[in-house]
């Protein structure tokens, strides 16, 4: 029997609106209802997990920062996996550098190299590109509003300025709005202590290279003294291709990505906007899991 539930946030649980289909979210609520624990794990961390757990009235264990922290709601109970100091140091002056947008995930919010309102131009220009759209026609979400996005916003200089903050990083995304200006940049950024889970050179997720989704989720059922056959997970992205392989209730959705798909046990036939995560819950049923 099904004992936990894990599920990826954005792409496989909210749609690009930061919203959830009906049906899975009644089906999750029943099943945590039931006793069963439902954990969320993503790339997002706290501040941009907060709205929506509010919003859907989720009491749940959260990874966070792709495998880099895993925390309750109430921050209780919080660990945490940062970035080495110095290879921070080191990636965050090459990437600025290049004219990358850096948002520093950080045990105390986010910090960039830019001040608020230059930090937002950049941003929205990549959200603009990305959605071909306006900026007044963009899905009203945590990435969209600048009040939620930069809630824990902090300016600094230097990444050193950073650490002197007595903060510990946790996750650099890092975006770049002209692709040709970036290409073959990975090649200088193979240093060691560093895990880049994007394949595309405009967009990358770096974290330490001691944990991930995977390792946490690993450590975490662990500790909770569940075997692998009673956790099912669900994730569409290259940083859920870990934890998929884990699992023998493995699911990813219609839309999710070839990595993805290759690790998962299950393919759904919907998509997030159409409740692949409640599909998969209704399979656990169909063969008496749940």
């Amino acid at each position: 029997m099904i004992k936990c539930i894990i599920c990826d946030l954005d792409g496989t649980l909210i749609s690009s609106s930061d919203d959830m289909e009906q049906h899975t979210l009644d089906s999750l609520k029943t099943c945590i209802a039931q006793g069963i624990e439902f954990v969320i794990a993503t790339g997002r961390d706290i501040n941009m997990v907060v709205d929506v757990i509010k919003h859907f009235q989720l009491d749940c264990t959260l990874i966070l920062n792709n495998g880099t922290q895993i925390r309750n709601r109430e921050g209780s109970f919080n660990e945490m996996h940062p970035m080495d100091d110095q290879a921070f140091i080191q990636i965050a002056k090459l990437l600025n550098d290049y004219g990358y947008l850096l948002a520093i995930h950080t045990t105390d919010g986010m910090y960039s190299f830019h001040n608020a309102d230059d930090f937002w131009d950049y941003h929205m220009q990549l959200l603009t590109k990305a959605h071909h759209c306006k900026a007044s026609e963009l899905p009203v979400k945590t990435f969209s509003v600048k009040e939620r996005y930069l809630r824990t916003f902090h300016p600094v200089s230097t990444p050193e300025e950073v650490l002197s903050n007595g903060v510990h990083v946790l996750k650099i995304d890092a975006r770049h709005k002209d692709i040709e200006k970036c290409k073959n940049i990975k090649r200088l950024i193979n240093m060691d202590h560093l895990c880049i889970s994007s394949s595309y050179e405009d967009n990358m997720e770096i974290t330490t290279d001691e944990y991930n989704k995977g390792l946490m989720i690993q450590s975490y059922i662990q500790r909770q003294g569940y075997q692998p056959e009673e956790v099912a997970v669900f994730g569409d992205g290259e940083n859920d291709a870990e934890m998929l392989s884990m699992f023998k209730y493995a699911f990813a959705p219609k839309n999710a990505s070839v990595a993805a798909l290759e690790k998962a046990k299950y393919h759904l036939t919907k998509t997030v906007e159409t409740g692949a995560v409640g599909e998969g819950i209704d399979l656990l049923k169909q063969m008496q899991l749940l």
